[in-house]
């Protein structure tokens, strides 16, 4: 799917304005993010992953509000990435929770509720409506062309340099297999449609790959 040529960074703006959070606060709130996404630590949870979320977006048909929840949800829910905690969800959300709350933004709990289920792409695909999009949004690279996908997992490879091969590919495989234990690997029609069997390939040729370590 084409990529739009927009700067995220006016998307963080005009949803900021719709929702009347005063331009000091979103500049603010603009540079941590900015800074979060970033870290040199990471190379595939940066400003490019929040990009393409928000070009698939623009995809479904949403009520404004369903929109801007969700919309906030993307921006946030990797806010906190460290490859060597379980926490990085809850302390997201949490961040989130706090800045959406101090500026009057009336979904915040829904917001909430989206980051944190992020922690659990090892079960089944959620049937809430913008809990499913949010999902298909996070896990869209799992569908792409093989090269984009070996890309995307050299990547995760390079975050995770504070394991070795063996306790890596270990997680990997476990990580890997629950997805394909799962009812379907996308929630939504669309995602199903455009992108459920690329997505079982490239996840089966991983799982290949593994076996040769």
């Amino acid at each position: 799917m084409e990529i739009k040529e927009f700067d995220p960074m006016h998307r963080w703006f005009d949803l900021c304005h719709r929702n009347n959070v005063d331009v000091r606060a979103a500049t603010q709130m603009c540079q941590q993010l900015i800074d979060s996404y970033n870290d040199s630590q990471r190379h595939y949870h940066t400003m490019s992953h929040i990009h393409e979320c928000l070009n698939l977006l623009d995809t479904f048909s949403l009520k404004q509000n369903e929109r801007d929840t969700v919309e906030y949800a993307v921006w946030f829910h990797d806010i906190i990435y460290d490859p060597a905690s379980d926490s990085n969800e809850k302390q997201s959300a949490t961040i989130a929770k706090t800045w959406l709350t101090k500026h009057g933004i009336k979904t915040t709990d829904d917001v909430v509720t989206l980051i944190l289920q992020t922690a659990h792409y090892d079960k089944d695909p959620p049937i809430g409506h913008i809990e499913s999009i949010l999902h298909d949004l996070d896990l869209h690279v799992l569908g792409s062309p093989a090269h984009k996908y070996l890309d995307y997992a050299t990547k995760i490879r390079n975050e995770y340099q504070h394991l070795d091969n063996d306790a890596f590919f270990a997680g990997r495989r476990k990580f890997l297999q629950s997805l394909l234990s799962r009812e379907g690997i996308y929630a939504t029609t669309g995602f199903q449609e455009l992108f459920e069997e690329q997505a079982i390939r490239n996840i089966k040729t991983e799982l290949s790959n593994i076996e040769k370590f």
